[in-house]
């Protein structure tokens, strides 16, 4: 498959429930292979999905620095 991620912007919820959405994003076509870095917090959202998209989600835990 293949879509469009957006990522960055602002979280938009509809009143009254519904999908969320993200305003003024950056939008970056994806196609199979592609991988991707998403800094933590950041919001991001596939829109325009072209059949299915299957992927890996890997996360990191920052260590916690005393000072």
């Amino acid at each position: 498959g293949a879509g469009t991620l957006v990522t960055g912007g602002t979280i938009v919820r509809p009143e009254g429930g519904g999908s969320a959405t993200i305003a003024n994003g950056v939008t970056r076509r994806v196609v199979k292979g592609d991988v991707i870095v998403v800094p933590a917090d950041t919001p991001h959202w596939y829109k325009d999905v072209e059949g299915s998209i299957t992927y890996l989600e890997v996360r990191f835990l920052a260590p916690v620095t005393k000072q």
